[in-house]
């Protein structure tokens, strides 16, 4: 982010910087996650755009309507807001980290390992029926990662486990936007496929 972007972030709560990093402020981190939770709790697909950078939008405007004062010039906002999601993507990868379910490397995110084992190991028990619709599998796919983060926080990061749900969207879209999630598919596929047995 331009440095103006950065400082109009900082003056305003918006962003936060955590030793070199700028990450979102933890006020602008709390209300994506109750947007997260709203979603979930609506039971709104997990794969549908760009909603995760709409939210953080939102989350940005409503913010500096409660400020007081000008709201900045056009060369501090635009640079601020073309790359928010530059800066919802880093926040999430560190508080995805402290529950181990991402790991950070020298010039990118990956999945943790443990995680993405754990996730592939169970997910193959997911039940599919011939003729399910991908909608239908993706649902079934992302209630396995949901399921898994919600653990993770539980056991790595308890006090921060209120934002399970958004880094569960978080991982699944970070997924579908890498290729992963398409080889979720295939285990699920290959693993729901059914024996002589239970074609009879």
């Amino acid at each position: 982010m331009h440095p103006s972007g950065i400082q109009y972030g900082l003056s305003r709560g918006l962003l936060q910087l955590r030793g070199e990093e700028v990450l979102l402020s933890d006020e602008m981190l709390e209300a994506i996650s109750v947007k997260a939770q709203l979603r979930m709790h609506l039971k709104k697909p997990a794969i549908d755009g760009n909603y995760l950078v709409l939210m953080t939008v939102e989350a940005a405007e409503e913010a500096l309507e409660k400020l007081a004062g000008p709201q900045g010039r056009r060369q501090e906002t635009v640079p601020f807001f073309a790359h928010l999601n530059r800066m919802m993507y880093y926040t999430c990868g560190r508080v995805g980290e402290r529950a181990k379910i991402t790991k950070k490397e020298p010039r990118k995110l990956m999945t943790e390992p443990t995680f993405w084992d754990e996730f592939s190991a169970t997910v193959v028990d997911v039940k599919i029926k011939p003729g399910d619709n991908p909608a239908k599998i993706e649902k079934a796919i992302f209630k396995v990662c949901h399921k898994l983060v919600k653990k993770r926080f539980a056991a790595n990061d308890p006090d921060n486990a209120r934002h399970a749900d958004l880094i569960a969207f978080f991982m699944f879209n970070f997924w579908n936007a890498s290729g992963l999630l398409p080889m979720a598919q295939a285990l699920v596929m290959f693993g729901g496929i059914p024996d002589e047995d239970q074609a009879e």
